[in-house]
């Protein structure tokens, strides 16, 4: 689960500059343990000596990262930490990771396929569903669309309004 994106070296001792990518920033400041993604790539895990919240960003320094060079190299990796260590949520809210890959119902019963990918947009998330012939069924994450998400059943059931299909 990506917290943030590396943009740069901080100092001179390996520091990182993170982009944040989490809706909780602060929960940079208490991380025990992260990995390293890069395309196929991962790398971990990394203990964590020091992190900080400054100006929006947030700045790491990791056990076995010391140069300013090393630290310069992971531009533009991503900062990952397990999926067990998300933040809870809400009743009602979902991670992204929680979503994609279960199936989709109308309340009528009627299978629509799997949530391939989550559109985010500014008034309200999308969800692309994917029939087996790769049709695609975009459905507003709204409370009028989306009826019900049952993680423990893995099935997702919504009602299809008007002009959605």
């Amino acid at each position: 689960m990506t917290v943030g994106q590396v943009t740069s070296a901080h100092g001179v001792r390996g520091e990182l500059n993170l982009a944040l990518l989490t809706d909780f920033p602060e929960r940079v400041r208490r991380l025990k343990e992260v990995y390293l993604l890069a395309a196929q790539n991962v790398q971990g895990p990394y203990g964590v000596e020091r992190a900080r919240l400054a100006g929006g960003r947030a700045i790491l320094k990791l056990g076995t990262i010391d140069t300013r060079e090393a630290a310069q190299a992971l531009k533009g990796w991503e900062v990952a930490v397990p999926k067990g260590e998300a933040v809870e949520l809400p009743p009602g809210h979902y991670y992204y990771f929680q979503v994609v890959g279960l199936p989709v119902y109308s309340t009528a019963g009627e299978y629509l396929g799997r949530v391939s990918r989550i559109i985010d947009l500014p008034s309200n998330d999308v969800y692309v569903v994917e029939d087996e012939t790769g049709r695609e069924l975009l459905l507003p994450a709204t409370h009028e669309v989306v009826k019900k998400i049952d993680l423990p059943g893995q099935r997702i059931e919504v009602e299809l309004l008007p002009g959605l299909r």
